[in-house]
Parts: C-alpha cells; sequence; structure tokens
C-alpha cells in the first residue's frame, strides 16, 4: 500500500495506491482521497474499503474473505484474469488440445491419488473409445464424465451430488455407488512404522445424522459469499469432514472443489497433484479443525498451477 501525493496547479491531492504482483508483471489499482491526507487509523478503515471495492470490480459480486487475507482474494482474480488472457490467445485448436490434456492429466491424478489402479494410456483410451472398454478404461471413463458434468453450471443438490457419486464409482458395486453410507467409517492415513496405517485424530459423524448435516452442506455452499478459492478449498472440507459415501470420498471432494472454481470462470486446478502435501494439509485441517490449512494450501496450489500454464505457453510461442 502506497499513499501518493500529487500537486496540481500548487494545490496537494492524496492518491492511495494498491499493487500486486501477477506472474511476470503488476497490477495497480488507485484510488483518489482528496486533498486532505487521512490519518493512520482513517487509512486503514479507507484501505479496507478499497481493498472489497477492488474485488468486486474484479468479480462483479461482492466476495467476503475469512481465512485469506482480501488482498490473496484479489490476486486470485487476478491469476484468473491472466489465466483466460492467453487461454484465449491461443488457437482453437491448442485451446481444445489443453483442455483434453488438462482433464486427462487431473482424471489420471484423482484416480492414483487413491491408488486406483489405471495408467495414462488407460484414461487417453477411455477419453477416445465410446465401446468396448476394459474395466480400468472403464473406470477412467466415469471419471472423465464426472469431469464433464462439473464443467455444467448447475446448482449444488443431494440428488447432483449421489447422482455423481454413482457415476465415479459405478464400477465399484460393493461400494454403494450414489448411495449414502448406512455404516460407521473411520479415516487412516499412512505411517512409515505401521504397514497398516493408523486412524487419524477425527472420526467421521453417525451414518445416522449425515442426511441432516448434507442438507446444511448444500444449503451453504449455495449461498456462502466467499470468495471462490476459499470457498473451494472449505466445500472439500466440510465434505470430508461429513464422509457421506462408504468409498470415493476423496474424488467427490475434490470434483467439488472443482465445479466451485469452475462455476466462477476459474481454471481446473489439480488439488492432489503433490499427493504427499496434499494429504497433509487435508488431513492436518480435519484433526486439528482448522480449515485454514487446507484453503493455504489450495491458494497456493492454483497460484502455482496457474504460473506454469501461463510460463509454459510463453515457452511455447517464442518455439513457433
Amino acid at each position: 500500500m502506497v499513499l501518493r501525493k500529487k500537486k496540481v496547479k500548487g494545490n496537494e491531492y492524496y492518491y492511495l495506491e494498491l499493487s500486486y504482483f501477477v506472474i511476470d508483471g503488476s497490477k495497480k489499482f488507485t484510488k483518489y482521497l482528496g486533498s486532505k491526507k487521512p490519518a493512520g487509523k482513517e487509512l486503514g478503515q479507507i484501505t479496507e474499503k478499497f481493498r472489497g471495492e477492488i474485488l468486486e470490480k474484479l468479480s462483479g459480486k461482492k466476495y467476503s474473505a475469512e481465512s485469506i487475507s482480501k488482498d490473496d482474494a484479489i490476486k486470485t482474480l487476478l491469476f484468473r484474469d491472466a489465466f483466460m488472457k492467453k487461454f484465449e490467445s491461443m488457437s482453437p485448436a491448442g485451446k481444445k488440445r489443453f483442455e483434453v490434456d488438462r482433464t486427462i492429466l487431473f482424471t489420471l491424478t484423482t484416480l492414483t491419488t487413491e491408488d486406483v489402479d489405471v495408467s495414462l494410456k488407460d484414461v487417453e483410451e477411455a477419453y477416445r473409445k465410446g465401446l468396448n472398454l476394459t474395466l480400468r478404461e472403464q473406470i477412467s471413463k466415469n471419471m472423465l464424465n464426472a469431469v464433464d458434468s462439473i464443467k455444467q453450471k448447475k446448482e449444488l443438490s443431494k440428488s447432483y451430488l449421489l447422482g455423481l457419486h454413482k457415476t465415479i464409482m459405478s464400477s465399484f458395486e460393493t461400494k454403494s455407488p450414489g448411495k449414502l453410507r448406512q455404516k460407521q467409517v473411520y479415516l487412516h492415513k499412512r505411517d512409515e512404522e505401521n504397514p497398516l496405517s493408523i486412524e487419524i485424530a477425527y472420526r467421521p459423524p453417525e451414518a445416522s445424522r449425515i442426511p441432516k448435516l448434507l442438507q446444511e452442506f448444500i444449503k451453504w455452499h449455495n449461498k456462502s459469499k466467499l470468495n471462490p478459492i476459499e470457498k473451494a478449498a472449505l466445500t472439500h472440507y466440510k465434505l470430508y469432514a461429513i464422509h457421506p459415501f462408504l468409498d470415493g470420498n476423496k474424488r467427490i471432494c475434490r470434483l467439488l472443489f472443482n465445479k466451485t472454481l469452475l462455476d466462477e470462470g476459474f481454471p481446473l486446478v489439480n488439488i492432489s497433484e503433490k499427493r504427499e502435501k496434499y494429504f497433509k494439509a487435508l488431513i492436518d485441517s480435519v484433526e486439528n479443525k482448522k480449515p485454514g490449512l487446507l484453503v493455504k494450501f489450495s491458494l497456493k496450489e492454483y497460484l502455482k498451477q496457474v504460473k506454469e500454464f501461463t510460463r509454459n505457453s510463453d515457452r511455447k510461442k517464442r518455439k513457433t
């Protein structure tokens, strides 16, 4: 934050300037304050209000921020705009190739994160083929179909959530695809000294509580005015804490994480790209009841992946 003074025809005027570093440049926002220099407390209030105005200007909505600062929320929108600028500069064929590659990579990563036995070739074949799929290709196809579903701007509902689960788990009949769990589940994490893994210090609610908790979660999601990155991460956190299904919960969480972003014009984020760091952020957040840990991890991954896309795009242009 910088308070600048300008002299015009012998008169002094003050301007507030907020600057944000985006990829390889900076974006500045300036607010005219008048001829009176604001005092410390007043300047702080003006600055905070200005941040809210910038958020609304960039998004067209009155987003709020809780676990992250308004400056970080602004930065996510500036990175979104930088992403879209690069994406729109691509040829139609380039855009299509990027979308396909991104979808395939997300599908592969989100499945292998859970040790589902599929390969890149399986996912590519599943994308290409419509019939005569192997089991591994069918599992991949189910996730590809789910990714297509979250790209459609449908309001979150219980039926939508159950349908999404049925889609991704239809090849795992013993896991009750499309149905809420009817028994207690326990969450475990890997441990080097215990090959059977250990239960984490958080136990999901009893099955009888799930319908009400799910209803509250959906109501929150549809009404929340949080900035998209924070809302996406909290969507993941809240649904994971409920753990409504016997299996496939993290896969559903990652899908809804991205649905929340896609609905607001953000790109698909491969949130579990760094598997161990992702697991640590998620488990630490639920064990300590600190969702901000997952929010901050999500923010970092989003900024990193957008930066990688824009820089890779620039390298390709220089080569051609």
